[in-house]
């Protein structure tokens, strides 16, 4: 257990009441200032708190307008801190649904477990750089992450999925660092949950948004001085390097709460505040603000906050850990729902056997033999195309490494899906006899059919390409060699189609010709 907190002179920032937490913020001043009363009562997250029930099933029908812009009254410079006159005005007008926590809102205990938790997941490599594309660009990001979280649980972003280490009993062995790290994602809800009931906002009504958290993107930092790849300016108010350039959260559901759970390696009494976190409304008018992170201290991003705000992180002088508890949506980025997906697709494979001419003879045709061929390859082709490039290709594209760190949960459900996968590929095999047989004169040409075939395949073979192209780039000189894209998914002589299309696209044309002219 680390020694017990005690509240400190610059436990600032707008600092909410500790009430529903076991301790009471007292009113305490700052570097000389006097800390505020809408510091004490909230500030950012709203004067109107009015107990409304917590409910993560309502959402908006549309957006919400921003928050209403703040001039100051006395020119303030390109940003603000927490020690400007105005700060509190500025947050509560136009910040709506910022809040931070100082260290003494959650226990010591879990402060010290957690501490220990992010040590050990260091020390046993769980923390890779991503490599991110953005159109044509493909770089390392400057941060190393790793994705924790709900069994089968993946999050999508700027053209990468990244695979989520699960926290459960099922699959994290008593001791655990992930264990740990789902006690901390608990704390987040519980408190999450709190602010959003005793803090409201006029603009959206009664929605309070999710919190309830499937996952934490964990970030570990240096500083600069330790960087392999060199920082860039924050460079729109010259606050100095960013370890995480200026952005909004993606593939979140909406008006959903980001928790953002804040380490370095001074421990929870040191002094050391050089990493801030940064803030700009997107109105182009209200000042940015840069607020000081003490070690152990959280900040929360409520509602819609993240659509009308962006935010970045500003390289400080120790190690940082930051553990971002976000409510991943769960549409299309979960293994169950890939699976199911799949299976979906398998099904349609006796109607394509079947008009391939491979049915064994004698025997009653399938239930769906009548389905028309272009339904059956479409369903085909999509599912196999989304698996290959946003499953499968994905897992492998970050290495050997990867793929030793999710032996326990991920190998086994990539390889599933690869299995399911080389079946789709049989039937694409089957689709392409079908068209030949139509060539042949042996069944019905159905244009229709030739279409959609030679749509998927093309499909295919551009994704190959861009894929491959991607994997050949420089960006990954500057990653550890285990941690270079493998290709996967394999071919070999008896695979039923080529990796490389273009010679069965070659194959398609001539067929669908010679059937159309018949």
């Amino acid at each position: 257990m680390g020694k017990k907190h005690k509240p400190r002179p610059d436990d600032r920032a707008r600092v909410v009441d500790a009430g529903d937490s076991g301790g009471k913020v007292k009113k305490k001043k700052a570097n000389g200032a006097t800390m505020k009363a809408s510091r004490r009562k909230g500030g950012g997250a709203s004067a109107n708190g009015d107990g409304r029930p917590y409910d993560p099933s309502r959402t908006l029908s549309k957006p919400a307008p921003p928050p209403p812009t703040y001039t100051p009254s006395v020119p303030t410079g390109a940003y603000i801190t927490p020690e400007h006159d105005e700060y509190d005005a500025c947050v509560a007008r136009s910040y709506v649904g910022f809040v931070f926590d100082p260290p003494r809102v959650l226990p010591d205990e879990l402060h010290a477990d957690v501490a220990a938790a992010f040590k050990t997941m260091a020390r046993r490599g769980l923390f890779t750089r991503d490599v991110l594309a953005a159109g044509k660009t493909v770089s390392p990001t400057f941060v190393s992450r790793t994705l924790v979280g709900e069994r089968g649980m993946t999050y999508h972003y700027q053209k990468l999925r990244i695979f989520a280490l699960p926290w459960s009993d099922e699959d994290a062995p008593e001791g655990s660092p992930l264990r740990v790290v789902r006690r901390l994602n608990d704390a987040m809800k519980r408190r999450s949950r709190a602010l959003l009931m005793r803090h409201g906002d006029a603009r959206v009504g009664d929605v309070t948004g999710s919190c309830e958290f499937n996952v934490t993107l964990i970030n570990l930092m240096e500083p600069e001085r330790k960087e392999s790849v060199a920082l860039k300016d924050e460079g729109q108010f010259g606050m100095g390097k960013a370890s995480v350039s200026w952005h909004s959260d993606s593939s979140l559901q909406d008006t959903s709460t980001v928790a953002v759970y804040h380490q370095t390696s001074g421990g929870i009494d040191g002094d050391d505040t050089s990493w801030h976190i940064a803030l700009k409304c997107l109105d182009g008018v209200t000042p940015a603000l840069r607020v000081p992170l003490r070690s152990h201290s959280t900040y929360y991003m409520m509602r819609d906050f993240n659509l009308h705000h962006h935010h970045a992180v500003l390289n400080g002088d120790t190690r940082r850990f930051s553990s971002t508890h976000r409510v991943a949506v769960t549409a299309r980025d979960t293994f169950d729902y890939i699976k199911g997906r799949c299976e979906r697709a398998l099904a349609v494979l006796p109607s394509l056997k079947w008009r391939a001419g491979r049915w064994p003879r004698g025997t009653e045709p399938p239930r769906d033999a009548a389905t028309p061929l272009s339904n059956a390859v479409r369903v085909l082709g999509e599912t196999h195309r989304e698996v290959e490039f946003q499953w499968i290709r994905m897992f492998w594209l970050q290495g050997t490494r990867h793929a030793a760190q999710h032996d326990g949960y991920w190998t086994r459900r990539i390889e599933e899906l690869t299995q399911a996968w080389d079946v789709m590929e049989l039937g694409l095999r089957f689709a392409m006899d079908a068209c030949a047989r139509a060539a042949d004169g042996k069944a019905k040409a159905e244009p229709r059919a030739f279409e959609m075939l030679r749509y998927l395949l093309e499909t295919i073979a551009e994704l190959r390409e861009e894929h491959d192209a991607r994997a050949r780039s420089g960006a990954y000189a500057r990653v550890p060699e285990d941690c270079t894209p493998v290709d996967r998914p394999a071919f070999d002589d008896a695979s039923p189609l080529p990796r490389d299309l273009r010679p069965v696209l070659n194959t398609l044309e001539s067929h669908r010709r010679k059937a159309l002219d018949r």
